[in-house]
């Protein structure tokens, strides 16, 4: 029954992947838990994320919603987050998730060599910080 909704909400609303990530995934949820939810929009008629969060709320059973629309521009990071432990709760067509994990593998594995320069900069500018208080 469930599958029924989601498929049926996910067409109406111009989605082709819906996915559930974080706690909400790994079912090691609380009581005051939100639900992370991702999604891919198909070309074409886009809604608001505020409007889209009102709409999750039915499926949801009225738990807080923290959504991600997923873009190009989606953070590398967070794109591995979702797709390496997430679930699709729907896909337009079979592979889609799959072809998305790839995609977010390889943008993460691209991205690595900014992510240490990062971290490195975090650390010398603590250091520099530390030193004028």
């Amino acid at each position: 029954m469930k599958d029924k909704k989601i498929r049926e909400f996910c067409e109406k609303n111009n989605i082709k992947l819906l996915v559930v990530f974080g706690s909400s995934a790994s079912e090691k949820t609380r009581s005051a838990s939100d639900i992370d939810v991702a999604v891919k929009f198909r070309s074409g008629r886009i809604i608001s994320k505020l409007n889209l969060i009102y709409k999750l709320d039915d499926l949801f059973n009225g738990k807080p919603i923290d959504l991600v629309i997923l873009t190009a521009d989606t953070d590398p990071l967070l794109l591995y987050e979702i797709f390496f432990g997430g679930k699709p709760l729907y896909e337009e067509h079979s592979g889609i998730f799959y072809n998305e994990k790839l995609r977010a593998w390889k943008l993460y594995i691209d991205t690595e060599r900014l992510r240490s320069m990062r971290k490195t900069y975090l650390k010398e500018f603590a250091r520099k910080i530390k030193n004028v208080a």
